[in-house]
């Protein structure tokens, strides 16, 4: 079975998902629309093994916040998340590409949003409201990055600029550990059947995780930050290649939600239900101590292994020709001699990363050979700064608050 819509009443659908994993794991669940701020959507921290808080009132207070997108290298085992239960492990980058929000709280209690993914950033002011009892209200202004559902997290960029802010002006109530539980078991984005609408979405915590601290980071099951390092001097090349499955992409569609449930929740879980334990095994035994050396021709070892793997493999090949058009670029992008190259996350975004000057330029050299499109190619860094506050004109990193560690 695969994904179809269902009738659930005359404004709101349902997606009905076959999941498959193992040979033997076969269930259906089904993906529900719902208004931003719906309460019976709204996951309270009780359930996600965060303590209850009040915050009744805030006055009025404003920050601006700064975050960097994030590249997904891999998840660890597609098995161990699902709509309501967010985790898998993974292996993420920040890179200067940017989500930026204006917060502000006010004593009134409405919710004004203005800017880009609304429907998102409405339904966090409302899980902010509902769980803390706050009777104040907001006004958010939010502007990504501009490239959705093409593997650079633009929803859970979103997510992560709308909470961090929200969680600033009220005092910050929960630290970063805690904060990415409740985006996590929260996480949404729009339906495929209706704008109007939203779903619940997969998260790994990944794009927390890399936005809130910089840098490389790897994490284990049920969004828990296993390592993280920086990469000094590294240039990040990212390039969105023309393949079949991008014949949406510029034609203002907000949302991918269905073929990714499909991708997901179907060979992607079936492939790491075989070799899982082999992606494990390289990213303990190769990966880890790569980051821990800062070897990043060692980083970028393990992640070209683990892309021809499990649900990587998967993603790879949803783009055409069983993966060929995006593994003939991460194999040349390789033989030019950068030290990482990978696809992110479903993609078909791809990335290179390097430190020497004369790799860069012959990146750059390959790609206009290639005819590729200036903007398609991203020409940034690794962030290593993670995540900034702004208030009364003076600057903060988010992930050097003792508040803010875990």
């Amino acid at each position: 079975m695969g994904v179809k819509a269902v009738s659930r009443s005359e404004r709101k659908q349902t997606i009905e998902i076959g999941i498959i994993g193992g040979p033997f794991d076969r269930v259906t669940t089904f993906l529900e629309e719902f208004e931003p701020g719906q309460e019976d959507f709204i996951v309270r921290p009780e359930i996600f093994g965060v303590e209850p808080r009040t915050v009744k009132h805030a006055g009025e207070r404003e920050v601006e916040v700064t975050v960097p997108a994030r590249l997904h290298a891999s998840v660890l085992d597609m098995n161990r998340f699902n709509t309501n239960r967010p985790g898998g492990g993974g292996i993420g980058f920040a890179v200067g590409v940017y989500f930026r929000a204006r917060v502000r709280c006010t004593k009134r209690p409405e919710i004004v949003v203005r800017g880009q993914r609304p429907l998102i950033v409405k339904h966090f002011a409302a899980v902010f409201k509902e769980i803390l009892d706050y009777d104040g209200g907001f006004e958010i202004d939010l502007t990504d990055h501009g490239r959705r559902h093409i593997g650079m997290g633009s929803s859970t960029g979103t997510m992560t600029a709308a909470c961090i802010g929200i969680n600033e002006v009220l005092g910050r109530p929960f630290n970063e550990r805690e904060l990415r539980r409740v985006l996590g078991f929260n996480a949404c984005e729009e339906s495929p059947l209706n704008n109007s609408y939203l779903m619940r979405g997969f998260e790994t915590g990944i794009g927390t995780m890399a936005g809130v601290n910089g840098g490389m980071v790897l994490s284990s099951d049920d969004m828990e930050l296993i390592h993280r390092v920086a990469l000094p001097d590294t240039r990040a090349v990212i390039i969105v290649p023309d393949v079949p499955s991008l014949e949406d992409e510029f034609t203002g569609k907000d949302t991918a939600a269905q073929s990714e449930v499909e991708l997901l929740m179907r060979r992607a879980r079936h492939l790491d239900s075989l070799q899982a334990g082999v992606k494990s095994q390289i990213i303990l035994l190769d990966l880890l101590p790569a980051m821990v050396r800062g070897d990043l021709k060692g980083i970028g070892d393990a992640i070209f292994d683990l892309s021809f793997l499990g649900s990587k493999r998967a993603e790879c090949e949803q783009h055409g020709m069983f993966g060929a058009p995006i593994y003939r670029l991460l194999g040349s992008l390789r033989e030019i001699g950068a030290e990482v190259v990978g696809m992110s996350s479903v993609g078909p975004t791809i990335y290179a990363l390097t430190r020497n000057p004369d790799v860069h330029r012959r990146v750059m050299k390959f790609l206009a050979a290639e005819n590729v499109p200036e903007n398609r190619i991203m020409d940034t860094f690794i962030d290593n700064t993670g995540a900034r506050i702004v208030e009364k004109g003076e600057e903060r990193k988010v992930k050097n608050d003792a508040r803010l560690s875990g």
